[in-house]
């Protein structure tokens, strides 16, 4: 899986080796860096599970910045004996081996050499400016004046699409493409400045040349507060003080230009970004300098050491210039780079960034959650308001320019049009007379432009098209035109939509965006794996582009990146994903893969590693409740969610709970639904009087929930319970360690509802992987009537929830915790056995018992002195 030229590493066998930071560390820890230090090495894809408070992101730092510094050094070995590529090419890598000239530094000296060149250049330009400041001065002021009057901010030009498909270009093939590029510029009345006509000298001294990258690790987490973490616990290693590393981030997080900040919303920051690239000098970005010494010197910087992005934000303001262009700039002599999930999981994301995966391990944090993130990102949603727009804006700017336009540009707009022109009489269509819509209408992407009447049109290169000519970047330079200067957005009637007429304004950017997401997605090539839902939303009729299969978008960066981890706290159970992200039979085409490709492909190469927690055993209490104290049965399923008898018995039990638990309890309930009905009953009953006599009670919902909950778990009561809903804002990422989780009660089992069409595609799909897939599969996976993969992942989408939420206690060796589930469900197999390995583990088993004996063993858990 790996380069047969590379001498294999040995792995190391201490924490010292790692240069672990801490003397001590848990075994768990060794084992974990040496586990990844081999899957990285090997060219792997592994699965590492280790729960929260078990030192997680140092292993990871440790094991694979080991594993680079290794790799970085290592000496080329000798050929394999059993290679059997041709000998001519075998000699060919010999004789480079042997040879002292390695590409990689003479490309790194070619560019260091551009840099010192610029940088002289520059200077002395700088000192030249300086010491004729005075007497041009007059003169540059009226220059000045003369091009701000004359900059092209004011002109169409730049709203103008020029779009050249390689289509076009087929019968120049007699020329060279410098040649085309000259005849282009001289047919548009300009001078092409990129051309031959400049001496040798010039371009030696002005083009930049390519940057060689190197081997790194991209690291990728949920959230920026996630990434920055990891950075400092980067900085508590000796890897902090040498390590070049880079967090990349949106134009929100890292504009260091205040002006654009202050006065522009955060959803227009990026267009006014790129409009500003695009103005003449006087009204061009300040953080984005003529010269290249400003970023040059930033760039220095971030080769020097760890940074996050508040220390790129203030290095870059002190360098004036742009921080977000600066960490891009860097990505290529990075050692590690950070990054949020969407970056990463869009191949488009990543080509904008100029991001190559190539050579280079991937290591995703917090991944219990990352199919679902995959078929998130490659979603998309259109609703008739955006496409009512859309179609007005479009046929404006077509009627404005069509004279302007070439004539490949003229052919696609029109189709843009043709297409949205279907679609705006689709929505209509789709409403009945009545002025309802059905409930859902769930269709295959074929059958859809079908009923469209929108088969006859290629959305292929309207795609393409949309991607690579910027057109929207230029509908939303002209909107803002068309209402600043005429207003005609309130001259024009308001536009009517399958919903009646608008009653909220909507951003032309964000319907661009959502146009484009959407066309992405009709315009893939391969539409087995994803379907559109049509259901009647907020905004009229809306039109969902829902992905099933992950495997194309992961399989792309599995055969990219060298290798690639999983991590988390979570990630039991771990083989639906494994069989979702590489399929053994699906649409994941291996048609054109090589050999090494394939086997990274293989699921069987897939390596699941999973340790229990560092506490002892005795420090964890787990057990399920099958009664309450009278007796009653507790099971909350869907059917009995409105139990009167049970959710009273529920309340009791809770009650009784909370008089043996110290400290603060956290409840877990399966959706908004249940939690409000439990409460409204336990209110009419007097239950949550009795709770808050022992134990003030906090809800979700309340404006500062979290601070109110620690004031009453450290304040003068003690303790204090939460009520909260997994999957909610409380049931990841926050920490309620010691006093403030003694208990975690799960209430119910939180399936996720079958009600919805997205769901129940998607099970259907999965249960169909490994037979051929039909476009006219219309079968909803009832709860009773799914099959053994379904309903395998029904059940996995659940438990991954719940291993999440009750991963909030128990957060480091010293704390303890118990876990009781008041549903007797939890205590079936197929439920119990996909429970945390801390928990359900070889060393630890989850009781089963009645209200009476699960009390006694909850006090008498407590009664215990765990400070031996």
């Amino acid at each position: 899986m790996v380069d047969l030229t590379e001498a294999r590493l040995a792995t190391p066998q201490t924490a010292a080796d790692f240069s672990f930071p801490i003397a001590t560390p848990y075994a768990i820890q060794v084992e974990f860096m040496q586990r990844l230090f081999e899957t990285l090495e090997r060219g792997e894809f592994g699965i590492f599970e280790s729960p929260t408070g078990t030192g997680k992101s140092l292993s990871i730092i440790c094991g694979s910045l080991t594993w680079l510094t290794h790799h970085h050094a290592r000496a080329p070995a000798t050929i394999d004996k059993d290679d059997d590529r041709p000998v001519w090419v075998r000699d060919y890598e010999r004789k480079q081996r042997e040879s002292s000239v390695n590409p990689d530094a003479v490309a790194r000296e070619k560019y260091e050499n551009w840099a010192k060149s610029v940088r002289r250049k520059e200077s002395a330009e700088q000192r030249e400016r300086k010491q004729n400041a005075r007497r041009v001065g007059a003169v540059r002021a009226k220059a000045s004046k003369r091009g701000s009057e004359q900059s092209p901010y004011n002109s169409d030009d730049e709203v103008v699409a020029e779009y050249h498909s390689s289509e076009e270009t087929k019968g120049d093939g007699e020329y060279s493409e410098s040649v085309r590029k000259l005849l282009h510029a001289r047919a548009q009345n300009r001078v092409y400045e990129d051309s031959d006509i400049d001496s040798d000298e010039d371009t030696d001294q002005n083009a930049e040349p390519e940057e060689p990258s190197i081997s790194k690790i991209f690291y990728a987490s949920r959230t920026h507060s996630q990434l920055q973490q990891f950075i400092s616990e980067i900085k508590r290693t000796k890897f902090g003080h040498a390590t070049p590393c880079v967090t990349l981030g949106s134009r929100v997080q890292l504009c260091t230009n205040d002006e654009v900040r202050t006065g522009c919303a955060s959803a227009m920051l990026n267009e006014r970004c790129l409009e500003m690239q695009q103005n003449g000098r006087s009204k061009r970005c300040g953080h984005l300098p003529v010269q290249r010494t400003p970023m040059l010197d930033l760039k220095d910087h971030m080769q020097t050491r760890a940074m996050d992005i508040e220390d790129l934000v203030v290095q870059a303001r002190k360098l004036s210039v742009c921080a977000y262009y600066g960490a891009r700039a860097s990505v290529q002599q990075a050692h590690v780079v950070a990054l949020p999930y969407n970056m990463l999981l869009s191949r488009s994301a990543r080509e904008a960034l100029g991001v190559s995966l190539k050579n280079s391990v991937v290591i995703i944090d917090e991944a219990h959650n990352l199919v679902d993130t995959i078929l998130a990102t490659h979603s998309a949603l259109l609703d008739a308001r955006c496409v009512t727009l859309l179609l007005d804006l479009v046929q404006r700017y077509f009627k404005k320019y069509w004279q302007r336009l070439r004539g490949s540009n003229v052919v696609h707009i029109r189709r843009t049009i043709a297409l949205l022109r279907a679609l705006d009489k689709y929505m209509r269509a789709v409403k009945t007379e009545d002025g309802g819509t059905p409930d859902v209408l769930v269709k295959g992407v074929n059958e859809f432009l079908h009923d469209a009447h929108a088969d006859h049109i290629n959305v292929f290169t309207i795609d393409r098209y949309l991607r690579e000519s910027k057109i929207g970047r230029k509908l939303n330079m002209f909107a803002d035109r068309q209402v600043g200067s005429n207003n005609d957005a309130e001259k024009r009637p308001r536009a009517q939509t399958a919903a009646g007429p608008q009653k909220s304004e909507i951003a032309p950017a964000t319907a661009v965006a959502a146009l484009e997401a959407f066309i992405a997605g009709i315009g893939s090539p391969d539409r087995t794996g994803a379907r559109i839902v049509v259901r009647n939303g907020a905004h009229g009729v809306e039109l969902s582009y829902v992905l099933l299969d992950p495997s194309e978008a992961f399989g792309e960066l599995r055969r990219e990146a060298r290798a690639v981890v999983l991590a988390g706290g979570t990630m039991t159970p771990a083989t639906d994903v494994v069989e979702q992200l590489l399929p053994r039979f699906g649409r994941l085409s291996r048609d054109t893969c090589s050999p090494a490709e394939l086997m990274k492909l293989d699921p069987d190469n897939a390596r699941l590693f999973s340790w229990s927690h560092v506490v002892s055993p005795s420090h964890i209490c787990s057990l399920v409740i099958e009664s309450g104290p009278t007796n009653t049965p507790l099971k909350f399923a869907f059917q009995d969610q409105q139990n009167t008898l049970r959710i009273r018995e529920c309340g009791q039990a809770l009650a009784a709970l909370c008089n043996v638990i110290p400290g603060g309890v956290v409840v877990f309930f399966p959706s908004y639904a249940l939690l409000s009905k439990m409460l409204s009953v336990w209110r009419e009953n007097r239950i949550i009087e009795r709770i808050a006599r022992r134990k003030p009670v906090v809800t979700e919902d309340a404006q500062d929930v979290l601070s109110e909950y620690v004031e009453h778990v450290r304040g003068p009561h003690k303790g204090a319970v939460l009520l909260s809903v997994v999957g909610g804002r409380l049931s990841e990422g926050i920490n309620f360690s010691d006093e403030l989780g003694r208990a975690v009660v799960m209430v119910g089992v939180p399936f996720p509802s079958l009600a919805s069409p997205e769901l129940n595609e998607r099970l259907t799909y999965y249960e169909s992987i490994g037979q051929k897939p039909t476009m006219s599969t219309v079968a909803r996976p009832a709860e009773q009537s799914m099959g053994p993969r379904a309903r395998s992942l029904y059940e996995s989408l659940c438990m991954r929830a719940v291993n999440q939420s009750i991963g909030r206690a128990i957060r480091h060796r010293g704390d303890f915790a118990a876990i009781v589930f008041l549903d007797a469900r939890y205590a079936e197999p197929r439920i119990a056995r996909k429970l945390p390995a801390w928990i359900a583990g070889p060393n630890q088993s989850v009781s089963s018992c009645k209200f009476g004996p699960a009390l006694a063993r909850i006090s008498s858990f407590f009664k215990q002195d765990f400070s031996v």
